[in-house]
């Protein structure tokens, strides 16, 4: 059996997936940092993949870097395999650091890629999605216990409907600091 093949986008020196015998791992970034394997501008299409060559993609905190979400998205799309799952992490519209960073191009909310899926009328793009999973995460210092104990209650409240906890918890609990996404390719 072929291991599963991996592409990180973005891992600068801290990548989230480490090497393993048991997948094959891609780091791709912008900078030639240690342990990188293609330097790429993301902003430039196509990116330097085969079509459905990967398994799984990770991005954890890339997308908002760059400008043209919908191209990002169906480029991503391009390299997947059929059923392959990309990985997403972004900052929420109400954290501050969602447009508060120099180089964050744009803000996203829980329904911000439902436009790939069957669930929305509005279609910009021809390629499709369907969402296994979106989390949100409201603050992530770790490093203090207490925080840590009233994180977990505060995400287990905020997870049961994102629609009002995006509408009417957001700002009273002082934004969400992220999103977390599943995507499964549809081809």
């Amino acid at each position: 059996m072929s291991k599963k093949k991996i592409l990180e986008l973005g891992p600068g020196t801290k990548p989230a997936v480490k090497r393993s015998n048991q997948y094959d791992v891609i780091y791709l970034d912008m900078v030639r940092y240690a342990g990188v394997d293609k330097v790429h501008n993301l902003e430039k299409f196509p990116y330097p993949f085969k079509n459905n060559e990967f398994d799984v993609i990770i991005a954890y905190h890339v997308i908002e870097h760059l400008k043209n979400t919908i191209k990002v998205m169906e480029e991503l799309h391009r390299i997947t395999k059929n059923g392959g799952l990309i990985k997403i992490k972004v900052p929420h519209v109400s954290s501050f650091m969602a447009l508060g960073h120099l180089t964050h191009k744009r803000a996203f909310s829980t329904g911000t890629f439902n436009n790939f899926t069957d669930k929305n009328w509005e279609k910009y793009s021809h390629v499709k999605f369907d969402i296994v999973k979106i989390k949100l995460h409201w603050f992530r210092m770790r490093r203090y216990p207490i925080i840590s104990q009233i994180n977990w209650l505060v995400e287990k409240i905020i997870n049961i409907n994102h629609m009002f906890s995006e509408r009417f918890l957001s700002f009273p609990l002082c934004g969400f600091d992220e999103i977390y996404y599943e995507i499964r390719v549809r081809k």
